[in-house]
């Protein structure tokens, strides 16, 4: 638990300065601190100056990437200071489908779902096992096969980026169109009144993020693409792959324009991100500290995660050139994504907001 303690203003009237941090390409690389990242975030430190660190990658618990950011900055971060990409779910999924089947994509991110109190969650792998015709490539010979009619899947929630991308989509695609029971009927091709009853929490909208590559790495908002158009192809009566089943084929399907997949996203710059945020500032202020007394800036590299969320929330925003972005401030200035401050660095937003 971190501790209340009154923060430092440097400069900035009634408002205290507090910061909502992005991890890669603003703070470090691969794990490789930026040059002079610690240092700013050891000034914060002393300065008792409210801040958060915020990502759209998860994949782990915050407990586990606060050891490791701790370790990184040589400073203790607290997890209550950590927001990863699927943070929210915490409040937004866990209390309503704690005892329902889910479905977990990302790697090793079963372990993680349990933790957070959501008792049946499986993660691709493991669902597999049970129902070992999804998908043939990986199939058990002493695996037996699991009818799931009395305990369908509920949701599928999107942790992290998939081990196997095609393994990912097929059993998510199975899901979605028998409504939680792959053994049943794909109903939502079949029948046409039928609703899509499996929630899809997605939570990182990002397309691409930063690393050590020469060039962008796609991420899990190009998986969303992905998902989107195979369901949309899957539910249209022009797919005549999908509709070439025995039952299908008999039922002479009516004309159908295909479903659009009702998704909730969360993560950088959704509200219920925002939301979070917001609260875990809070919890590092003197009681009956408001919104309206901090002057909140989000720092990172991506116009369209960190910027953004910054709008959405009614911040205020600064751009580092350390990671994915490194373009004309011009270009920004004709979109919806204008920054408050554009720098080379955190160290030197840190530098200039201290200043001030």
């Amino acid at each position: 638990m971190m501790t209340t303690r009154q923060p430092s203003n440097p400069n900035h009237g009634h408002r205290q300065l507090a910061f909502i941090l992005d991890i890669d390409g603003c703070l470090s690389v691969e794990g490789l601190p930026i040059a002079g990242s610690k240092e700013a975030l050891h000034k914060l430190k002393s300065l008792h100056i409210p801040f958060v660190v915020c990502t759209n990658g998860g994949g782990q618990l915050e407990s586990t990437r606060a050891a490791k950011l701790s370790k990184t900055f040589d400073m203790e971060i607290s997890p209550d200071q950590v927001i990863l990409s699927h943070t929210p779910l915490r409040s937004e999924v866990v209390p309503r489908l704690k005892d329902h089947r889910v479905l977990i994509v990302g790697e090793h991110c079963g372990e993680v779902a349990r933790a957070y109190g959501l008792t049946k969650a499986e993660e691709i792998r493991e669902y597999g096992r049970r129902h070992p015709s999804l998908f043939p490539r990986r199939r058990e010979e002493d695996a037996i096969p699991i009818d799931d009619a009395d305990d369908p899947v509920r949701a599928i929630l999107f942790f992290e980026d998939p081990e196997d991308l095609g393994e990912a989509l097929q059993l998510c695609l199975d899901v979605l169109l028998t409504n939680g029971n792959p053994s049943g009927p794909r109903v939502l091709i079949e029948n046409e009144e039928a609703k899509q009853e499996v929630e899809v929490w997605f939570t990182n909208p990002d397309l691409v993020y930063s690393g050590l590559a020469t060039h962008p790495r796609v991420t899990q908002g190009s998986y969303r693409l992905c998902l989107e158009t195979l369901y949309h192809s899957a539910t249209s009566s022009t797919s005549t792959s999908y509709y070439s089943s025995k039952k299908s084929l008999e039922q002479k399907p009516t004309k159908n324009k295909g479903r659009t997949l009702h998704a909730t996203t969360v993560g950088k710059p959704t509200p219920l991100t925002g939301k979070t945020a917001l609260s875990k500032l809070l919890a590092q202020c003197p009681p009956n500290t408001t919104e309206q007394d901090l002057e909140i800036w989000t720092v990172g590299d991506n116009p369209y995660s960190d910027v953004a969320l910054a709008h959405t929330m009614g911040w205020k925003s600064a751009l580092v050139r350390t990671g994915i972005w490194n373009g004309d401030v011009a270009d920004l200035e004709k979109g919806d994504v204008r920054p408050d401050k554009v720098e080379d660095s955190f160290a030197l937003v840190a530098k200039g907001l201290l200043s001030e």
